[in-house]
């Protein structure tokens, strides 16, 4: 079960900022969308062109949502990415859901595996953050978590 975030709403300003600066300028998102609208906006949702993703996926679109609550002395994010055709889901959260693995963690499940660990980012801003997490999902999160556990 997920512990909630702490409390207070999330920061319209910010969602406009992470969509702007990160999410529009990933070639291999095509939407990107205010949940549940763009005046009560809870998270964002990016949209993947399932044909885009190296390697392909398809045919239905992952999906990566952001959730972000502005707060001191840490913020509250839960950054998912889900794979409709493979079952796989990875995530970025800053909560207070496994304080065993510190006050940020990677979790990832497959259908034929899950772990979760500790994880601490290079930068602390947003948008910085939000780049980290795109490039290391594209990069080495799908071929390392996603495709290492398919069935031969």
């Amino acid at each position: 079960m997920s512990v909630p975030h702490p409390g207070g709403d999330p920061n319209a300003n910010l969602y406009a900022q992470l969509k702007r600066d990160v999410l529009d300028r990933v070639p291999q998102i095509t939407a990107v969308e205010y949940v549940p609208d763009d005046v009560e906006a809870k998270q964002l949702r990016a949209i993947f062109d399932p044909a885009r993703l190296d390697p392909p996926t398809g045919p239905e679109s992952p999906e990566l949502t952001v959730k972000w609550y502005r707060q001191d002395p840490h913020d509250w994010f839960r950054i998912n990415y889900t794979d409709p055709n493979t079952g796989f889901h990875a995530g970025w959260h800053q909560d207070e859901d496994h304080p065993d693995l510190g006050h940020t963690h990677f979790q990832y499940s497959s259908p034929n595996t899950e772990d979760r660990w500790g994880i601490t980012f290079e930068h602390e801003t947003p948008s910085l953050i939000l780049w980290e997490i795109v490039e290391e999902l594209l990069e080495h999160v799908r071929a390392t978590y996603q495709d290492a556990n398919e069935e031969p």
